[in-house]
């Protein structure tokens, strides 16, 4: 079988570091942020000061609140770099044309089509497209509340609500293992942080895999590059192929 190629472009280049960029915005700002609002609320849950209980209740609220501003931050850096990566390779692709006005305007679905007009490759082909449709949904909610989006991710997503216990646990006393389902709503959201790791997951994952494209693109490959691409095709999950009749 053949592997899938595109044409090249220099915007391909540019995306060469993409992965690491959204790995380290996660691991060097969001975790440790997430990771001192925890330890604030512990220090509350522990304190004896009387308006702890208060204050603990308003750093939960603040936690919850930063985990979607952050979902929404990932998202906008995911969308802006896709975005700027089909204006380059409308640039080179198609000069002359207004495909670069086109893609700015372009919603979600559109941006799609663009992709498959430009590298000749639906972005649903990606292993990683169903999480960035996901994250996608998470954008349109946080900026525009309860709707569409909201709703889809209701369905797709339910561990992005939590549940409440009937009986609010007491001292001493065994909790009680029943609990109540809140409304999902855009206000009550409360993304757990394994669901932030697999947003970034799934943008690393798609320019790696874009970079494999990349890389098996290149018309001439010194043998270097050519032995690496063997290994990694027997090695990959998805290796996507050239259609039928010609690459």
């Amino acid at each position: 079988m053949t592997p899938f190629r595109w044409k090249n472009c220099y915007a391909d280049v540019l995306t060469s570091k993409h992965d690491l960029t959204i790995e380290s915005y996660f691991n060097d700002v969001i975790v440790p942020a997430l990771d001192t609002l925890d330890e604030k609320i512990e220090a509350l849950n522990n304190s004896d000061w009387p308006g702890a209980v208060f204050a603990h209740a308003d750093m939960k609220d603040m936690l919850r609140e930063s985990k979607l501003a952050f979902g929404l931050a990932i998202q906008s850096i995911w969308e802006r770099q896709l975005r700027a990566y089909l204006r380059g390779c409308a640039g080179e692709l198609r000069p002359g044309e207004p495909v670069g006005a086109k893609i700015e305007r372009a919603n979600w679905k559109d941006l799609r089509k663009c992709f498959r007009e430009l590298r000749g490759i639906d972005l649903e082909a990606f292993p990683s497209f169903d999480i960035l449709d996901v994250l996608q949904h998470l954008g349109n909610a946080c900026r525009h509340g309860d709707g569409g989006s909201a709703a889809e991710l209701a369905q797709r997503c339910p561990d992005f609500w939590p549940t409440m216990p009937i009986v609010p646990p007491m001292p001493h006393m065994p909790p009680d293992p029943r609990s109540i389902e809140l409304p999902r709503t855009v206000g009550l959201m409360d993304i757990p942080v394994e669901g932030l790791r697999a947003f970034v997951a799934g943008i690393a994952q798609f320019w790696r895999d874009a970079e494999y494209i990349y890389n098996e693109s290149i018309e001439r490959k010194d043998a270097h590059l050519a032995a690496r691409l063997a290994s990694e095709r027997a090695e990959r999950s998805w290796v996507p192929q050239a259609p039928t009749g010609g690459a």
